[in-house]
């Protein structure tokens, strides 16, 4: 049991360092994980944030209006780490993509829970990821912005 402990102990002290990263700036300041994207339709943007979650292997779980919900399994080590190695945990994120104007520029956040007993009606439990985890996240809506960024966006109207 000392084993496993210092194990765990060792571990969290080597990877934690590791989960810092660069928090979102502009209109996405003081979000968990957030990204501008500008020039691109709503359905370009919708369609990037459901292929990034695909790669990442999360399942659409529910969308609504400008909300998607996607989930997995947590990996043996969220298992160990989070303390719950009979039922598993999984990992929900919920991804909110907002108009900021009336010109095709978006804001698309990212809000990560570990869920506990999931499934159960009755002892589901989320709890917000921490710090250490952020990185994870902002990479992965960075992702979303970097798909679309191969794509030219539609040319000016001209005026004529």
């Amino acid at each position: 049991m000392r084993r496993l402990f210092a194990a765990t102990a060792a571990l969290l002290v080597c990877c934690l360092p590791l989960g810092c990263g660069t928090p979102p700036k502009g209109a996405g300041a003081g979000r968990y994980a957030a990204v501008e994207i500008d020039g691109f339709s709503r359905v370009a943007v919708d369609l990037a944030v459901q292929q990034v979650c695909e790669r990442h292997a999360y399942t659409k779980v529910s969308q609504k209006n400008d909300s998607f919900t996607y989930e997995k399994a947590g990996s043996t080590g969220q298992n160990i780490l989070w303390g719950n190695l009979e039922r598993g945990v999984w990992e929900r994120i919920v991804i909110k993509v907002t108009r900021l104007t009336e010109a095709d520029h978006f804001l698309v956040t990212l809000d990560a829970y570990r869920i506990h007993d999931h499934g159960d009606s009755l002892l589901e439990e989320s709890k917000k990821m921490g710090p250490a985890m952020q990185s994870k996240y902002q990479a992965m809506v960075e992702e979303i912005k970097k798909l679309l960024e191969p794509i030219p966006p539609p040319p000016e109207p001209s005026s004529k």
